[in-house]
């Protein structure tokens, strides 16, 4: 029997966010010819991939909880679940990620099984804000620290967040940056794109986390005639009064959209002012569909990329509403710009290169040490 990959993750499976990394993962390590053993509340089906499928795990009897103390209590699950069905007559590898991965890793290092961690954002340290009032089943600082101690390699998404992780003690040895991708079929720049209306785009969990209190603030000062901003996805209960009372007239809130990829193709900017994040996906998909980035270095998206704007401190309205203004005036340019980010998505960030980076890492680590 041919050994494989125990994969634990608590993704439902469904397409979006984590859960589509998850499945271009295993996608890619099902093409190299990995089983995999794949323990989540969803299922995928890959070639060679077995799923343990939980829908109502026993976390489910906490979902009374607020949601980020029910995320953790489903974290910790399926940490548990993982180590449960982890055997070495069946696996030689162990992938799991950030607050799934303790229980799991435990097991493997008991039985001598290497571990490969993802991690979706920058070394846990790096944001102090996250570790203030945590109560159980929330996650407490050292568990996440073991989850590191105990990986064999960790993926990261950017040199943003491997950096952070190199600034905070741990070994750039471990660490592997494999980005994220793009569909390059389903985003993809419109025919035409009408210099006016000019449309500038915010896309993700809108809030303090993505930028979005200092995007409304430099939008009014521009002032923009014949623009509209759009803020596409989910505005937190808690904030959504602030968000509200900051919008002028030509911002439209537009929720969760299924439609992503025509909107950002019908976007000449697309502006992410991000203080703590891995990669941001959406950097790729609207480069992809044609759209200019303005976002800070925290997003992932790499220094230096074309068709992109970087803004040192997203608190600095004045110098972000001058960007804003520049290239409302140009928004040829922009068109312009925006198929030469396009290319550089083409020709760097596709899901099949993510995906060839991944299993990259995993063979590494399998054949080391062999001679």
């Amino acid at each position: 029997m041919t050994r494989g990959i125990l994969y634990a993750t608590e993704c439902k499976m469904n397409g979006n966010g984590i859960d589509l990394v998850v499945a271009k993962q295993i996608d890619a390590l099902a093409a190299a010819g990995y089983p995999v053993d794949l323990v989540a509340r969803g299922r995928h089906d890959a070639p060679g991939t077995r799923n343990r499928t939980w829908r109502l795990p026993p976390s489910k009897l906490l979902s009374w909880l607020p949601s980020k103390e029910y995320y953790a209590a489903n974290s910790r699950c399926f940490s548990w679940l993982g180590a449960g069905y982890l055997d070495v007559r069946r696996h030689r590898l162990a992938i799991a990620w950030t607050h799934t991965a303790r229980d799991l890793f435990r097991a493997a290092k008991r039985q001598g099984i290497p571990c490969v961690l993802n991690v979706a954002g920058p070394h846990r340290l790096h944001n102090p804000r996250a570790l203030v009032g945590l109560r159980w089943p929330r996650l407490p600082l050292e568990r996440t620290l073991e989850e590191y101690r105990l990986a064999d390699r960790i993926l990261v998404a950017s040199d943003f967040a491997a950096a952070t992780f190199i600034t905070h003690g741990v070994s750039a040895d471990k660490i592997r940056v494999v980005y994220r991708g793009a569909d390059l079929t389903a985003f993809h720049p419109p025919a035409v794109k009408p210099p006016r209306p000019f449309i500038v785009a915010s896309c993700g969990l809108l809030g303090d986390r993505k930028g979005t209190y200092q995007l409304l603030r430099a939008w009014r000062q521009a002032a923009l005639p014949e623009a509209e901003l759009w803020l596409i996805g989910h505005v937190p209960a808690n904030e959504a009064e602030a968000l509200h009372a900051l919008a002028m007239p030509s911002v439209r809130f537009l929720g969760f959209r299924r439609d992503l990829p025509a909107l950002l193709g019908q976007a000449h900017l697309h502006v992410l002012l991000s203080r703590n994040e891995g990669f941001a996906k959406v950097t790729l998909e609207a480069a992809a569909a044609g759209a200019v980035n303005l976002c800070t270095a925290e997003t992932g998206l790499p220094p230096g990329a074309p068709g992109a704007l970087f803004i040192d401190d997203r608190d600095d309205i004045d110098r972000v509403a001058t960007l804003l203004v520049d290239a409302h005036a140009h928004a040829d340019d922009c068109v312009a710009q925006g198929l030469q980010a396009r290319a550089y998505v083409a020709d760097n960030f596709t899901w099949q290169a993510f995906g060839a980076r991944v299993v990259a890492a995993v063979k590494e680590l399998l054949t080391e040490g062999q001679p």
